[in-house]
């Protein structure tokens, strides 16, 4: 079904503006999803959209794939399809012109029953306060494709229902459930059964020394600060990455590839 929407004071569109800040995704349990890959994505899962939203232009234009795609969901009873001018799509977005069209979808809800249920030799990745968004996605991305089976992330990481978060996953953020943790306390408990394995400046062996192959807790540090010194403390296992030269360090996304992909190693 398909409407037009020509008046800023919309509720819908005031609620995709919403939705562009954290508070608004927590509070509403929504979030924006950019873009005909990441959207394709979404409704080939069955997650719940409440509607999806395109530039005039897209919709009675010849817009390639994203137009067909527009048509596609217009033509269902069950989807609804939001036409606005082009001048208010575009403030909409922060990806630039050519994303086409973007949805508003409900939220999954995932809580530590999700680590409870996982068997005992699964990998999971534990995000200590990564803040950059590229970071974020690029470490779901690579937790999906190395095998862990889900991603604890501690109070301060970037929110994943972020634009840039999202994108970067490339769509993998609903292949590998996230679950926020508050504190040290609750990320212990999930952890427990698992050893728990930081990276380390001194002090470490080197990646390949330890077997990181099955029942893993990784955690991947704040791009600047690195792991805390709390859940330092708890490690089973300290990893190091060998540099040569002059390097110091990796940029957290890279190192965690590298050690997450101990686990498909022969």
């Amino acid at each position: 079904m398909l409407t037009k929407i020509s008046s800023q004071d919309n509720n819908r569109l005031k609620l995709v503006r919403r939705l562009a800040t954290r508070k608004g995704r927590t509070e509403e349990g929504r979030f924006v999803a950019e873009g005909r890959n990441l959207i394709t994505e979404i409704l080939s899962r069955g997650l719940d959209v409440d509607f999806i939203m395109a530039p005039e232009s897209v919709i009675r234009g010849d817009g390639g794939e994203a137009s067909s795609l527009i048509r596609e969901c217009a033509g269902r009873p069950d989807m609804l399809v939001c036409e606005v001018p082009d001048r208010e799509f575009a403030r909409l977005t922060d990806a630039g012109p050519g994303v086409g069209m973007l949805a508003v979808v409900r939220t999954g809800s995932y809580g530590p029953e999700i680590i409870s249920s996982l068997e005992p030799d699964d990998n999971i990745l534990v995000l200590d306060r990564i803040q950059d968004p590229g970071n974020m996605g690029t470490l779901i991305r690579t937790a999906a494709a190395a095998g862990y089976r889900a991603v604890i992330a501690m109070s301060g990481t970037v929110d994943i229902y972020s634009p840039k978060v999202l994108r970067a996953t490339a769509g993998m953020v609903f292949e590998v459930p996230v679950i926020y943790v508050s504190d040290v306390s609750a990320l212990a408990e999930l952890c427990s059964g698992r050893r728990l394995a930081v990276t380390a400046v001194d002090g470490g062996r080197p990646y390949y020394s330890e077997d990181l192959k099955r029942g893993i807790a990784l955690v991947i540090g704040n791009e600047g600060r690195g792991v805390s010194d709390e859940i330092a403390a708890m490690a089973d296992v300290r990893v190091t990455i060998p540099m040569r030269g002059s390097t110091e360090s990796l940029n957290a996304a890279a190192a965690a590839a590298i050690l997450m992909y101990e686990a498909v190693r022969e």
